[in-house]
């Protein structure tokens, strides 16, 4: 493991306890429209920037909710503390933390902590996915078959998450074909639990607000889905994922994901 993704774990570690502590998570402020932050949030952000400035001074934090600004050349961080705002204030276990490296302009590192089950997800680019477990004292779980369990245990479990009438009908093609469970919740913890092969497909769909926005909310979650064996790309062009995309197809099999995108087409 690399020390930068060492590092990603140790931070994901921290945000874990504060947020399953639930210090702060009464706290609610509006920051937009329907969109809330806890104090939760912004303890869980501080305690990574911390843990992450601490191991790498040289690398920019770019955080949902702290902000930050990159430098030239120089790696740097993104971080969402609280993916799932509204579920975690809500008391419903639906939530993660997202870490991720940047450099030289790919994601090349990432750590993922699932609130309230302890789990750590990382991936470093090339090198797979791999999960630790709930005990945490167990060897890491390599997660390279992940994708094809899902294609067995989980091949008709679909996250779906996006606004607006395109997405409203993209729902509704997919409720009429009456072949998926389709599940929608306000967190990318869709990513995780697809890469852990718990779920087989994700159509997510940016609001236009998000589209000029770092990628804080889904750049982990792309990489470890990706190095667990999924399909990861662009639903606007059908390319592969980049740090520039923000509306995604992803599936456990290449079968699953050349439908999603077939479906998801009108969208594009």
């Amino acid at each position: 493991m690399r020390a930068e993704t060492a590092a990603a774990v140790r931070a994901a570690r921290l945000a874990q306890r504060i947020a399953d502590s639930r210090t702060g998570a009464d706290a609610v402020r509006v920051k937009q429209g329907i969109d809330i932050v806890t104090a939760a949030d912004l303890a869980c952000e501080d305690a990574i920037r911390a843990e992450l400035t601490r191991s790498f001074p040289r690398y920019p934090v770019i955080g949902e909710e702290r902000g930050g600004e990159v430098r030239a050349g120089a790696p740097y961080w993104l971080v969402d503390p609280i993916c799932g705002t509204r579920c975690y204030a809500s008391n419903v276990p639906l939530y993660c933390t997202n870490i991720a490296l940047v450099e030289d302009g790919e994601v090349t590192a990432a750590a993922i902590g699932v609130g309230r089950s302890n789990e750590v997800l990382y991936a470093e680019k090339g090198s797979g996915a791999r999960l630790i477990d709930a005990a945490g004292d167990a060897p890491d779980i390599a997660l390279a078959d992940s994708a094809s369990i899902a294609a067995s245990t989980a091949s008709d479990v679909l996250w779906i998450h996006g606004y607006g009438q395109a997405m409203a009908d993209l729902a509704r093609r997919m409720w009429l074909a009456d072949r998926w469970y389709l599940w929608t919740f306000g967190s990318t913890v869709g990513y995780a639990y697809l890469a852990m092969g718990r779920i087989a497909g994700i159509v997510h769909v940016a609001q236009a607000t998000q589209r000029s926005e770092p990628p804080v909310h889904t750049a982990a979650g792309c990489l470890v889905a990706a190095e667990a064996g999924a399909t990861v790309t662009d639903l606007d062009s059908g390319a592969p994922w980049t740090l520039a995309t923000r509306s995604f197809v992803i599936a456990a099999t290449p079968g699953l994901h050349r439908e999603l995108s077939e479906l998801a087409r009108p969208m594009a």
